[in-house]
């Protein structure tokens, strides 16, 4: 009852109501995320493509400064967008 009258007065604008947060995108969330059925989590997903990208980042002279890992970082970026990860 308070909390819209208290907002009048304040400059930050109130908490979104649980119907919002409900609605907010998960892309973990299979049913938000047909993409993703598993329920993957951003750390679990790609693999293959996310230890090509550190092994390169762990092994490179210049730290992949230099674009050494440019192509892996791509391919893991497209891997976590395949998922519908929002990277």
């Amino acid at each position: 009852m308070f909390g819209s009258i208290s907002s009048w007065w304040s400059s930050t604008p109130s908490a979104s109501s649980p119907t919002e947060e409900k609605a907010k995108y998960d892309p973990t969330n299979p049913a938000m995320n047909p993409l993703n059925p598993k329920g993957l989590k951003p750390c679990c997903a790609c693999p293959e493509t996310k230890s090509a990208r550190d092994a390169c980042f762990l092994q490179s002279k210049t730290g992949g400064d230099e674009g050494e890992c440019a192509e892996l970082v791509r391919r893991h970026v497209e891997c976590m967008r395949s998922l519908g990860f929002q990277i």
